[in-house]
C-alpha cells in the first residue's frame, strides 16, 4: 500500500504560497520610509489614514461575516478601523492619500465596543442591518443559476479567512513596528500597531481555527487566494508618501 501524506495544515500552506506576497508587501516605499525615520507626522497621519480606508471598506464588505462566521469559530476581531480612528483622533484634518477625510465616516459593523475608541464625529445614521452569514453586503452576487448555495457560501468564508490570516498575521510585525514609532512619534497614541502586544499566543489559536475551518483542499486553496489579494490590498495603500514628506 502506498502511503498517505498528510495535507499541510492550512496555516503552513496560508504561510508557504503567500511568502513572496509578505515579503513584497513589507518592503512597500511607505513602510521603509517610516522604519527608516524619513516621514514627518504627516507622512505618518497619511499611512495611518490610508490603512483606515482599506479596513473601513473590508469591515464593511466583510461586516456580515465578522459577526456571525468567526464569533462562531472561536475568535474574537478587533476593529482595525476604530483603532486606526483612535490614533487619527488627534489630527481632525488628517487625510488619506486620496484626500478623503477621515472624520465623519460610519464605524463599521463588528467593531468591539468594549475595546474601541469612540470615532471623533458625531454618529450618524444607523447601518443596515448585518448580512446573513457566509453573504457580503457589498460584493456578493445572486448564486448563478446550477451552482449549489452551500458550497459557494463555503467558498466565500473560506477566502475571508485567508484575508484575516493577512490582517491577523499583521500584528505579529506590528510588535516590532510600535517600538519604533514609540521613538519616532513618542507624543502619539499608537494602538493600531500596539495591537499585537496585548496577546501574542493569540496567533497560535488563531492558526489552530484557520486548520479546523480550512479543512480541505478546495477551501485552503480559496484562503490562499484571498490571502494573495489581501496582500496586494496592502502594498496598493502602503505606497510611497512622497507627497506628506
Amino acid at each position: 500500500m502506498d502511503d498517505i501524506v498528510a495535507p499541510r495544515p492550512a496555516h503552513l500552506l496560508l504561510r508557504e504560497e503567500t511568502r513572496e506576497a509578505h515579503e513584497d508587501t513589507e518592503a512597500s516605499g511607505g513602510m521603509r520610509r517610516l522604519m527608516d525615520g524619513e516621514l514627518d507626522v504627516a507622512g505618518y497621519e497619511a499611512l495611518l489614514s490610508a490603512q483606515l480606508g482599506l479596513f473601513e471598506e473590508w469591515e464593511a464588505d466583510r461586516a456580515g461575516w465578522l459577526a456571525d462566521v468567526v464569533p462562531q469559530a472561536g475568535w474574537s476581531y478587533v476593529s482595525r478601523a476604530s483603532l486606526l480612528r483612535g490614533d487619527l483622533a488627534v489630527a481632525s484634518g488628517a487625510r488619506s492619500y486620496t484626500s478623503r477625510p477621515v472624520e465623519g465616516r460610519a464605524p463599521p459593523v463588528g467593531a468591539s465596543p468594549a475595546r474601541d475608541a469612540p470615532a471623533p464625529a458625531p454618529a450618524p445614521a444607523p447601518a443596515p442591518a448585518p448580512a446573513p452569514v457566509g453573504a457580503s453586503p457589498a460584493r456578493d452576487a445572486p448564486v448563478p443559476a446550477g451552482a449549489s448555495p452551500a458550497g459557494d457560501s463555503i467558498h466565500y468564508s473560506a477566502t475571508c479567512w485567508g484575508e484575516l490570516y493577512v490582517i491577523e498575521g499583521s500584528a505579529l510585525g506590528g510588535r516590532l513596528i510600535v517600538r519604533r514609532l514609540r521613538e519616532l512619534y513618542p507624543d502619539r497614541d499608537h494602538r493600531f500597531y500596539a495591537i499585537g502586544e496585548e496577546a501574542p499566543s493569540a496567533w497560535r489559536r488563531f492558526q489552530h481555527i484557520l486548520d479546523t475551518q480550512l479543512h480541505d483542499d478546495a477551501s485552503r486553496r480559496a484562503a490562499v487566494d484571498g490571502a494573495r489579494r489581501m496582500f496586494a490590498r496592502f502594498r496598493q495603500t502602503l505606497m510611497e508618501p512622497a507627497a506628506h514628506v
